[in-house]
C-alpha cells in the first residue's frame, strides 16, 4: 500500500493527464506486477480495474501513459531499476 501511495504521489509530477482514479488503477497494476507476494503479482488487469472501479480500457490507457515514467515514479526502496523489466510492456 505504501508503494502504491508513493508512486501515485510521484505520478502527479509527470505530465500525464488522467483522472486520479485511472492513475490509481495504473499504479496499482504496476505495483502488483512488481510485488514479491505471488498472489498480488498474479492479479490480472481486469481484477485491478475492477478493484479501482474503472474500465479495463481506462486502466490500459493510463498504464500506457505512466509506463515510460516507471523508473521515476516507483520508489527505489520497493524495487531495483533492473526489476522494472518485469513490467508488462504496453
Amino acid at each position: 500500500m505504501k508503494a502504491v501511495l508513493e508512486t501515485l504521489n510521484k505520478s502527479e509530477e509527470v505530465d500525464v493527464r488522467r483522472s486520479p482514479q485511472s492513475a490509481l488503477a495504473a499504479v496499482m497494476y504496476m505495483i502488483a506486477q512488481l510485488s514479491n507476494d505471488k498472489s498480488t503479482r498474479d492479479l490480472t488487469l481486469q481484477e485491478v480495474s475492477q478493484a479501482a472501479d474503472v474500465a479495463v480500457a481506462t486502466t490500459e490507457k493510463a498504464y500506457k501513459d505512466l509506463y515510460p515514467y516507471a523508473s521515476r515514479i516507483i520508489p527505489n526502496w520497493f524495487v531495483k531499476l533492473e526489476d522494472l523489466k518485469r513490467l508488462c510492456v504496453p
